[in-house]
């Protein structure tokens, strides 16, 4: 976990090396703001595939906000805030159905390095992003967790001051249970929003 965080530090920092002196130009630009809210879903079935049971996972109440600030043409910070939760008697990790209803609360912070210009220099109207950081969650126990993944946004109209973003993420708990006792474990978050930018 530690060689991970090292490895994930170093990228970043080289990055940011870089991004001061890249000289290319997305629809994002610094010192701007974007705010997104939309719907999320948790893959928390304790398993290693990141889309099995798509039926299972939980939408009980499936509320996700987020403010992103963007530091360089590169580089921004994202905070999010996530809301949902699991029915009794619903599948759920190692520890088996829960015997009541459980609600999953989360706090995500994330650096995000923007390469879209990379893949479609031209394509100023769709972005990707790699993303990773700390997260604290809450289900039935509170949790830390490190957060790594990834996503796309599209941006609609000539001023692209709107658009769509979808994300995907695993949570990796810091304090894992494998003794099927806790819930609040390693999980998949993936979510869909509404985004919309504004400057500083």
């Amino acid at each position: 976990m530690k060689r991970l965080f090292l490895v994930i530090l170093a990228v970043v920092i080289s990055t940011g090396c870089f991004a001061q002196f890249s000289t290319l130009d997305r629809s994002v630009d610094r010192n701007e703001w974007l705010f997104s809210l939309g719907v999320n879903s948790i893959n928390s079935l304790g398993t290693k595939n990141p889309f099995e049971g798509l039926g299972d996972w939980g939408y009980k109440y499936p509320l996700a906000l987020n403010i992103e600030s963007r530091w360089t043409n590169l580089l921004a910070i994202d905070v999010g805030l996530s809301l949902n939760g699991f029915n009794e008697g619903q599948r759920l990790d190692t520890s088996g159905p829960p015997e009541r209803d459980l609600t999953y609360f989360a706090v995500d912070v994330a650096l995000k390095y923007y390469f879209g210009e990379y893949i479609l220099p031209k394509a100023e109207w769709i972005d990707f992003y790699a993303a990773a950081g700390p997260g604290l969650f809450i289900l039935d126990n509170t949790n830390i967790s490190l957060n790594a993944g990834g996503g796309v946004v599209f941006w609609f109209g000539r001023s692209k001051s709107y658009g769509l973003k979808a994300q995907g993420v695993g949570k990796f708990a810091l304090n894992h249970s494998n003794s099927g006792s806790d819930y609040a474990n390693n999980h998949f978050q993936y979510s869909l929003q509404f985004i919309i930018r504004f400057s500083k």
